[in-house]
Order: C-alpha cells, then structure tokens, then sequence
C-alpha cells in the first residue's frame, strides 16, 4: 500500500466530528418477512384478506339478485371490505422507511397510549429561609 491510500484511509475513518471506527446505518428497505403477494405475507394474507373475501362472498350471496340497486350497494360494501384490509397492510406511513407500514405504526402508537406514564413532582422546599 501507498503512504497516500493509507493517509486516505485513516483519514476517512476519522469523523469530522472526531469520531472513531465505521459509520453504521440502518438501510431503509431491510425486513425480515417473506412476502408471497402484492407485498405481503403469508400470515397477512389469512389474518386479514381471506377473512374480507369470505366476508365479501357472504355479502354477494344475499338475495335478491335481480335488483341493479341492490348488487350497486352490494358491491360498495364489498370494495370498501376488501381495500380497507390491503390498505391497513401496504400503506407506508413514513415516506423514506419502506420497511414501516401503517399495521406496525397503529400497533406501536396503541401500545404506547397503554404504557404507564410517568410524571415527576417538583419537590417542596422545607428549609425556608
């Protein structure tokens, strides 16, 4: 090696901040699910897709058949039954993060409405003077 390369080297492993060693990065499309379709898994598609397709089958079931009113209104509720689940699923909340999606953002944000809080007291000055 060249003085050169290792003077850039060193250099480069030298922060402008005086920082030490490697730089370390979290990437923003790391996950560690295996998806199967339209981006999701296996365990999403059975927990909330084929639930709002049975749902959905049920509904255009329902007699009668021959009303043009009736099938309209049939089948707003089944559009609205099976986008809601796929949105709830691939929607990204956070622009640059494609590994945070709208079910872990609501899951995170419940659990934090349910942690305890904590509040601190100033405390009282007994000695007066």
């Amino acid at each position: 090696m060249d003085q050169e390369q290792v003077k850039k080297v060193l250099l480069e492993m030298i922060d402008s901040d005086g920082k030490r060693g490697r730089k370390w990065f979290f990437p923003k499309n790391v996950d560690n699910q295996y998806k199967i379709f339209a981006n999701m898994t296996l365990k999403e598609i059975l927990l909330y897709i084929f639930p709002a397709l049975l749902l959905s089958i049920g509904i255009g079931c329902i007699p009668p058949y021959s009303s043009i009113v009736f099938w309209l209104i049939k089948s707003l509720f089944i559009v609205c039954i099976i986008v809601f689940p796929v949105i709830y699923v691939n929607y990204r909340p956070v622009k640059y993060r494609e590994n945070i999606r709208s079910k872990d953002f609501v899951k995170e944000f419940l659990d934090y409405k349910k942690k305890q809080k904590m509040y601190f007291v100033k405390p009282k000055n007994l000695l007066k003077d």
